[in-house]
């Protein structure tokens, strides 16, 4: 069901007879920095369960001789989530804000929060539904715009900034 078992659950995943038992392994994958437990104590995946090795950088521009090195490891879910407790995922859908590196299909992991600057790019909803776009003051007033000459700045009458991109990532 994409998300980590409870007791009960684990109990009958591994066909143990008692909550003891089911708590006693638990503890032990916490031991073992498997999985973790929340605030409210249920089990959640460990930081360090998904994470990659980190060999360094490479160039987009001229080719240079390559060095690879293991400069460390780090987690994606760290990387791209700063604040997990506060933070969502969404599909891009359309293309205007295509000339701030967002193209249709990718995926943005925003931060709700009302602490939000001049220039960010945010998620908004105005009284014609959510969307994405630079939070910019024009004129004196704030005013929402794409990356995108083909679209217009949106003026909204209502509305409020939900929270701003953290992290933008896409596969191929």
């Amino acid at each position: 069901h994409k998300r980590m078992p409870s007791i009960t659950e684990l109990m009958g995943l591994l066909n143990l007879s008692s909550r003891s038992s089911a708590f006693y392994v638990a503890n032990q994958l916490v031991d073992a920095g498997i999985i973790e437990k929340d605030t409210a104590g249920k089990l959640i995946p460990a930081a360090g369960l998904y994470s990659a090795p980190l060999l360094g950088h490479i160039r987009a521009g001229f080719a240079a001789p390559a060095e690879e090195e293991l400069a460390d490891t780090i987690t994606v879910g760290e990387y791209l989530l700063p604040r997990p407790d506060a933070s969502y995922l969404l599909t891009v859908e359309g293309d205007s804000m295509i000339d701030a590196g967002i193209q249709p299909g990718d995926m943005i992991v925003f931060e709700r929060t009302k602490d939000v600057k001049i220039n960010d790019i945010v998620v908004a909803l105005t009284e014609d539904g959510y969307t994405l776009k630079y939070l910019r003051r024009k004129e004196g007033r704030l005013c929402l715009e794409a990356a995108n000459e083909a679209y217009p700045d949106i003026h909204p009458r209502e509305g409020e900034i939900i929270g701003k991109v953290v992290s933008t990532f896409r596969t191929y």
